[in-house]
């Protein structure tokens, strides 16, 4: 018995089990672990249950079971070694992908994913996992390891370890934390629907509502990201619906920011499909836990089941009852058959993730997506991460801001206020924002500022992507057969860990470049690399229209000299603060609302936006500061050069008098 079957069998959560077994002495992990006798017995007897009502009966066969026809048996035998062998094989691939001569010295002991752990300690993936397992552990090569653990395997493995320095996180890099000492509470998991188009996504969806989404869009195909709220016995529950038709990869990749947990959608009859890929790619992007549901039971053979988990492996997946952490639930989406099942394991996960928010503060979070709709003008599908948002609050949100003018509920209906994690569509705009802008409720002042441009912009999804990316440069390959992809991976990783700005394969597969592999390069900002392939009709204008680099190459060597010179000119420049300008004030403007403005005369070089500013009063320094607003002639300006007028705002100085001299300074490349 696992021990949130258990759990539920007991009426007691998994959590709590769970540290009941630490108590003990018993280490399990995860609430998937199979209970031994010892532990089973710890339980009942902590619980106070007899053995008789912990371990049910088996039941009697009255009727003898029909021995299989000797055929089938012959079959089921044949698959099992054609599977057993497939599992072999990928088991090889690994070690021989991980078996490099390297020397190891010391590790920084951080959260690090098993494969990145293995190859620090140039140790086989492989050999971790049967370490791990030794210890109680069960962990696939992408699962991210918490530092305890790395400390343990560096300590197993005899190699130094030295503490990770502390760097605070950027603020926007962070999804979004509530303060310390917060009253935070619990709050509903947001769950993405992915997958292949016409694999039962939204069918699934519709059983769980009870409502014909499906029937209402057009040719059955859903051609926008909805936001639905759903009630359950187990819990509430927020559904995100994306699209699977590949023409809408860039909406479903904005549906996975948002999201707390990945449900990834697969028809047993058509298996892994292009877009599961994607799918799948984008969920990792994100480290957000999927759960697979293998959907059109109801048409085939449960040995379908096996050929798909066999499908998960190939791209990293290991299903938990192969001794994996992807939990895996057959279902007819149609039928409703295993849903009930599907909604236990997301319920269950969520529990394990301890989703928090705090109500007491501000508004946060992000759109979903954006329209123009007659008689409201802009409104965004939103969703908040903290903060309760009310009708009347004002708000900033990427570009633009405005004030909140109506609620509208997932189930149509107008509200007052909407509370973290729970799906809705806002009104009040000043213009259009951008699905995937921050939104946070502020101050009628801040409103204010804003308006007046004197507020820096919280970044996009995408943006964040971009800025939350490490060194490496993004880059998708497409090849024309699966062996000529292989062998372009295995180069490619081996000429990153030589470069001192590497790779980041973001997706690869077989075929022509079509404009799912378009926007997805758009999306996170990659470089499209092709060996003996070509675009589609209509991808190479997409390209030129989103600026998207393309590259095809005929022999792979090329292919690999342009990546050492991609790497060479992306290389960091050495920046040095050098004076770039200086100026006189002549007049002083103090403005109500707006602040302090220095009307100057640049006698030298240039003043930019942005730059810093030094103020010297009889050759003394009195202050310091960056510009924030840029004027000549009434009319707001990036630079002003010599000889012209100008005024600016200064934030961080104010007390200017006539005469004062300004030196600005800009971050210039040092010069070799």
């Amino acid at each position: 018995m696992r021990i949130y079957e258990y759990a539920k069998k007991h009426n007691v959560s998994s959590k709590r089990l769970l540290a009941m077994l630490a108590d003990g002495g018993f280490e399990f992990k995860t609430h998937m672990a199979a209970l031994s006798p010892e532990s089973l017995d710890f339980l009942n007897k902590k619980l106070g249950i007899s053995k008789d009502v912990s371990e049910p009966k088996k039941k009697e066969d009255k009727m003898p079971l029909k021995q299989p026809k000797r055929r089938k048996a012959e079959q089921l035998k044949k698959r099992d070694v054609v599977v057993e062998k497939e599992v072999k094989a990928l088991r090889q691939a690994q070690d021989e992908r991980s078996k490099e001569v390297c020397v190891t010295q010391k590790i920084v002991v951080r959260p690090m994913s098993l494969t990145q752990l293995s190859e620090e300690m140039c140790k086989p993936a492989t050999g971790v996992i049967l370490t791990l397992l030794k210890w109680g552990v069960v962990c696939t090569k992408n699962q991210v390891l918490p530092e305890d653990l790395v400390s343990r395997l560096a300590e197993h493995y005899e190699i130094e370890t030295e503490a990770v320095s502390a760097k605070k996180e950027p603020e926007e890099l962070k999804k979004e934390a509530a303060p310390k000492g917060a009253k935070l509470q619990d709050r509903y998991p947001v769950v993405v629907v992915m997958g292949h188009v016409d694999h039962g996504k939204t069918t699934l969806l519709d059983f769980i509502r009870k409502a014909r989404v499906a029937a209402k869009e057009k040719g059955g195909i859903t051609q926008h990201l909805g936001a639905y709220e759903v009630e359950l016995p187990q819990g509430g529950i927020v559904f995100l619906d994306t699209p699977g038709h590949e023409a809408f990869s860039k909406i479903r990749m904005r549906g996975a920011h948002a999201a707390d947990i990945a449900v990834l959608v697969i028809a047993a009859d058509d298996g892994i499909m292009p877009q599961t890929v994607e799918a799948i790619n984008h969920a990792k992007a994100m480290e957000v836990p999927i759960v697979v549901a293998i959907n059109k039971m109801d048409r085939v053979d449960s040995s379908r089941i096996e050929a798909v988990k066999q499908g998960l492996t190939k791209h990293d997946l290991l299903p938990e009852d192969w001794g994996g952490d992807v939990v895996c639930v057959p279902i007819s989406a149609k039928l409703g058959q295993g849903i009930d099942h599907l909604l236990d394991m997301i319920i269950l996960q969520s529990q394990l993730m301890e989703l928090k928010a705090d109500k007491d503060v501000p508004a946060r979070g992000y759109v979903l997506e954006s329209k123009q709709e007659k008689g409201l003008g802009p409104v965004a599908t939103l969703i908040c991460q903290h903060g309760v948002a009310k009708i009347g609050d004002f708000f900033i949100c990427g570009e633009t801001f405005g004030k909140i003018t109506s609620l509208v509920s997932s189930a149509g209906k107008r509200v007052q206020s909407v509370a973290p994690s729970i799906p809705a569509q806002v009104s009040g705009f000043d213009s259009l924002p951008e699905a995937g802008d921050f939104f946070e409720v502020v101050s009628p002042q801040q409103y204010r500022k804003a308006r007046l441009g004197k507020i820096e912009r919280k970044p996009t999804m995408s943006r964040l992507l971009v800025a939350g990316a490490k060194k490496d440069i993004n880059i998708i390959v497409k090849a024309d057969s699966d062996s000529s992809k292989e062998a372009l991976l295995m180069s490619i990783e081996k000429i990153s860990k030589k470069l001192d700005r590497g790779f980041n394969v973001v997706h690869s597969a077989v075929g022509n470049i079509s404009e799912s592999d378009i926007d997805l390069a758009a999306i996170s900002e990659s470089v499209i690399v092709g060996l003996h392939i070509k675009p589609e009709a209509k991808a190479a204008s997409v390209a030129q229209k989103l600026g998207v680099d393309i590259k095809l190459f005929d022999i792979i060597y090329k292919l690999v000299e342009y990546l050492q010179e991609l790497s060479e000119s992306k290389k960091e420049t050495k920046k040095e603060i050098k004076k770039v300008g200086e100026a006189v004030v002549l007049r002083v403007f103090k403005i109500k609302n707006v602040g302090v403005i220095a009307g100057c005369l640049v006698r030298d070089g240039v003043f930019s936006r942005g730059a810093k500013i030094v103020a010297l009063r009889g050759g003394k320094k009195i202050g310091e500061g960056k510009i924030t607003s840029l004027q000549r002639e009434k009319k707001t300006v990036k630079e002003a050069h010599a000889g012209f007028e100008c005024g600016f705002i200064v934030e961080g100085f104010d007390d200017w008098e006539v005469d004062d001299t300004v030196e600005c300074y800009q971050e210039v490349a040092e010069k070799k």
